[in-house]
């Protein structure tokens, strides 16, 4: 059985012990918090003596074990009436419902008094007739003690019933076989009533009720003769795997009533009175070890009952709409949706906010997002353009003032050759002015001028030199460099097949004549030119010098 961990408070009215509370770690078992007060019972009319002193010690065992307010509770009562009943399959809720109150007319408390009535439908109905189980209490109490508890600051979740709370606590301390199909019968004592249910594993079958007079005036064996006595002519229409006697009495030990029983399969017993030899829970290091044999069943049913509702198949609960306007007062609104009925409590509806919120709130943060960054680049290329068309206006205000008529093609062109002259003059020269047998390899035509060339004579580049100052007396530009080349001076011989180079070595020797180089320029002459002049000559002859007139 996997369990989970619980913070529900249980509190119990118990006749014997008196006004119980106690918290239990639901998973390993363990009583955290417990303590007991006084508290009468009135054994004839079923119900609390004094509900103003059932107020006032609950709040001093609220106060003494320090449980917060706003706690859950889980209530335990007395069980006034069980039973179990077949109904026809063809009979509604409504129906069901009337047929119990008609029943519990003829019950002696009941007859004028109201009461509080629990009822659930038993798996194992069968298709003729449904199986209901019920119990009932008095309503106006129920009414009066959850508005005590409300009072204090704290959660009514649920008010059981002692037969369901016992089964409860045996069946999460591993004390019974439950298994499916297993057939075996419970039986409860306490100082009013003998208690026989059948069960068929978790569920309920059959009930049965035996009044008995018992007490501590009473010797033994007449209080044992007439339990025996009550519960015997039961028992023996009643085969079964096993039976479980369980004594709320101080007057009867289970221990004992079951050796003096006479059963046709075995008997175990639990004690829930001031028999019992060992604790039922482990108890944790707040829990005084003085109440190790006094904490009762009733009180763990209560204390595991949220917890262990997933564990069982009969599930009662008084504190439902049969108590009316206190019902409706404290209770959440109910809806039904698609067959199943939703609580709208506190919790279910800050859970559902913030789910809805969550729906609502992704998208619109996610649509902010991208509707920031558009909204962004629109207003960034409207920057851009407003930029653009602020220039655009400053350029029409700049030149506001010039007309087309102010225009004069020969004037520009006229402007145009007057600053660029010396290079047009050049461009003239060299496609004009080239001697025969001198060709150029490199032409810089800027603010300053550079014309370097070759030639087979040295006539042919002076007549070259004097076309370019006879054009322009004015210029600056020199002859800088004239010498023979020499041998590395000369292009690569072409390879063959290839028509965009060629043989330099083979142009001279067809030419036979002396090969000579120039560099014409107005910029000023290097410092390494000399050196390469005075170098320049492959047969022993002298550079050049440079030629300026």
């Amino acid at each position: 059985m996997n369990l989970k961990k619980s913070s529900v408070v249980g509190v119990s009215v118990t006749p014997e012990i008196g006004l119980e509370v106690a918290q239990i770690d639901f998973a390993s078992q363990t009583v955290l918090k417990y303590g007991i007060r006084q508290l009468e019972y009135d054994i004839n009319r079923r119900e609390i003596a004094d509900l103003d002193i059932f107020k006032e010690a609950l709040q001093d065992l609220f106060f003494e074990l320090q449980i917060p307010k706003g706690t859950e509770v889980v209530l335990n009562i007395p069980s006034i009436v069980f039973k179990t009943v077949d109904y026809p399959a063809a009979m509604d809720e409504t129906q069901i419902s009337n047929a119990i109150e008609e029943e519990l007319a003829d019950h002696y408390l009941f007859s004028t008094v109201e009461p509080a009535v629990s009822a659930t439908r038993l798996p194992n109905s069968s298709m003729q007739f449904y199986k209901i189980a019920y119990t009932a209490a008095q309503k106006q109490m129920l009414i009066e003690v959850a508005m005590s508890i409300q009072d204090l600051g704290y959660k009514l979740y649920a008010i059981d019933t002692s037969v369901n709370s016992v089964l409860d606590a045996l069946i999460y301390k591993q004390r019974l076989d439950v298994s499916d199909d297993t057939s075996w019968v419970l039986m409860i004592i306490d100082n009013m009533y003998c208690r026989i249910m059948t069960m068929n594993g978790r569920n309920y079958v059959d009930t049965y009720e035996e009044r008995i007079s018992i007490g501590a005036v009473l010797g033994d064996v007449e209080n044992y003769g007439t339990v025996i006595s009550a519960v015997s002519p039961i028992l023996k229409n009643l085969p079964s795997k096993y039976l479980c006697v369980v004594s709320k009495t101080n007057a009867i030990s289970a221990e004992v009533l079951a050796s003096k029983l006479s059963y046709s399969a075995p008997i175990i017993h639990q004690e829930a009175n001031c028999f019992s030899k060992e604790a039922f829970l482990e108890f944790g290091p707040q829990v005084d070890d003085k109440y190790a044999n006094v904490v009762s069943l009733d009180v763990i049913g209560a204390s595991i009952y949220k917890d262990f509702q997933p564990y069982v198949d009969a599930h009662f609960n008084l504190f439902n709409k049969s108590l009316g306007d206190v019902y409706t007062s404290s209770q959440p609104p109910e809806i039904s949706l698609g067959g199943r009925v939703i609580v709208l409590s506190n919790a279910f509806l800050t859970k559902l906010f913030v789910v809805v919120a969550l729906l609502i709130s992704i998208p619109c943060a996610l649509s902010y997002v991208y509707f920031t960054g558009q909204i962004k680049s629109a207003l960034d290329r409207q920057n851009e353009m407003e930029a653009q068309a602020q220039q655009i206006r400053q350029f029409l205000k700049d030149n506001e003032n010039i007309s087309s008529e102010l225009f004069d093609e020969g004037d520009e062109i006229r402007i145009g050759l007057e600053h660029n002259k010396n290079i047009y003059s050049y461009y003239t020269i060299v496609g004009t002015e080239i001697p025969k047998k001198l060709w150029l390899t490199r032409l810089k035509l800027s603010d300053k001028t550079t014309i370097e060339g070759q030639a087979d004579n040295l006539e042919s580049v002076y007549a070259f030199f004097r076309s370019i100052k006879d054009y322009d007396p004015d210029s600056k530009i020199k002859l800088q460099k004239l010498g023979l080349a020499t041998k590395n001076d000369l292009p690569a011989p072409a390879s063959d097949g290839d028509d965009l180079e060629f043989d330099t070595d083979s142009i001279l020797t067809t030419m036979n004549a002396d090969f000579y180089e120039f560099v014409i320029s107005d910029e000023a002459v290097k410092a390494d030119n000399k050196a390469n002049n005075n170098n320049s000559s492959s047969n022993g002859l002298p550079a050049l010098e440079p030629i300026n007139n």
